[in-house]
């Protein structure tokens, strides 16, 4: 077979020993006919990759759905998100392979480093991929794939990205794949040391269904636990209720929040260690698992909404927690109550009061606000700082309406002085 190099393509022996060793280890149409084939390369990150047909009984027994963007790293994690089966988009898939029908451009990356017995790595069509293995046995027609060869880690997460840009693929999925390639295992680990995720276990594909906590709400709360650390530092005791305080929300996505970044590169070899912010983290925890549970076992005083079991995940909430948590850290007695779980009474059974939260609307709102720490919003991330300050003044705080009222005026009064005369 005749290996060519497009005229756009660096010439590679390497890569056109690699591209050799692939059509004499997989049955492709092209092989069986002897046509050329053709050596492309991205114009962006350079990778190479050839296309070509592979019969459904062919590459039913060497795709792999599990591919890593660290091959290297046994704890690496999963790149692709679980498959929904019982979507309806991909049952038309499943039927339209039965029937015969072909699939192209199923993007895999031929890779030898780790269960070589499947070396198609497959980044973009894993429900493609999975509906014609499903259907190799009684349709076994020839699929369009897209073969990488190869790849570094940088390369291997863009091709990932780029496959799925069309697809319903979570912001979630695409931070947990960007956060290893950037900074490794370090967040994944802290979670894990934490509890946030048990040992072993990565972040969800799509937090929304999870209720875990996302690399999103990882990066928040460290964020601006420094953020919180660096204000107090500036702030006596006297004067921590006379600023308005603004917590900050990690960008989400394709890109590495800049913010997170600059704490992650400033940290080293330290990143993420020191007691503080741990003993942040279990806190926070704590107060979570108080939530989730007091909501969930509640005899019909609260319902048992989803909202209302992870009120304490909800982005405006953690970021404001977190940031009140680095703030006292030079604030010591009221940092401890500012770790105590608040006190629950018989009419108000969650600490959180999350029905009181949804429900809450202050004199200055208009009709349209949908309540306390339901939104990610700037004035709800001001109000819950305000909040969780007003409780570290005692530790025997009840978040009840009349509280919340308080907090929240407290935040509307700076906010109009600080406008001044108009």
């Amino acid at each position: 077979m005749k290996i060519l190099f497009e005229k756009s393509a660096k010439k590679s022996k390497g890569i056109e020993r690699l591209v050799s060793r692939f059509f004499k280890d997989v049955s492709t149409l092209e092989s069986e006919l002897d046509v050329p084939v053709v050596i492309f390369q991205d114009g962006v990150n350079n990778s190479y990759y050839v296309k070509c047909q592979i019969l459904a009984s062919v590459a039913s027994k060497i795709i792999d759905l599990n591919a890593k963007i660290n091959p290297e790293d046994a704890e690496s994690f999963r790149a692709n998100r679980e498959l929904m089966l019982e979507h309806t988009t991909y049952l038309k898939m499943e039927s339209d392979a039965l029937k015969g029908r072909e699939f192209n451009d199923i993007i895999v990356e031929y890779n030898l480093k780790y269960d070589k017995d499947k070396p198609l790595k497959v980044w973009g069509g894993q429900h493609r991929a999975y509906a014609i293995s499903k259907a190799a046995n009684s349709a076994n027609h020839y699929h369009g794939f897209k073969v990488y060869f190869n790849l570094n880690k940088n390369q291997r997460t863009e091709v990932a990205l780029i496959s799925n840009t069309n697809m319903a693929v979570s912001d979630d999925t695409f931070d947990r794949m960007l956060e290893e390639t950037t900074f490794g295992n370090t967040l994944k680990k802290w979670c894990q040391k934490i509890r946030f995720l048990s040992l072993k276990e990565d972040f969800p594909d799509v937090g929304s269904r999870s209720e875990k906590i996302t690399v999103k709400l990882a990066r928040s709360f460290i964020v601006n636990y420094y953020k919180g650390l660096d204000k107090g530092k500036t702030i006596k005791t006297d004067d921590l209720d006379k600023n308005i305080y603004e917590p900050y929300v990690t960008e989400t996505g394709v890109s590495i929040d800049p913010e997170y970044a600059k704490i992650m590169i400033k940290k080293g070899n330290k990143k993420l260690s020191d007691k503080g912010i741990i003993e942040a983290g279990e806190k926070f925890l704590d107060l979570h698992k108080t939530q989730y549970k007091k909501v969930k076992e509640s005899p019909k005083k609260i319902k048992n909404r989803k909202a209302y079991r992870n009120k304490a995940l909800v982005v405006s909430v953690l970021c404001s927690w977190s940031y009140v948590a680095g703030l006292l850290q030079n604030h010591k007695a009221r940092l401890l109550n500012h770790y105590k779980i608040p006190k629950t009474t018989s009419k108000i059974p969650d600490p959180l009061n999350a029905e009181e939260m949804s429900n809450f609307k202050h004199d200055s709102d208009p009709p349209t606000y949908r309540g306390l720490g339901t939104r990610q919003s700037t004035k709800d991330r001001q109000r819950l700082t305000q909040v969780f300050l007003a409780k570290s003044l005692t530790d025997t705080c009840i978040l009840d309406k009349r509280f919340l009222q308080k907090a929240v005026s407290t935040v509307v009064g700076l906010t109009t002085l600080k406008k001044g005369y108009v």
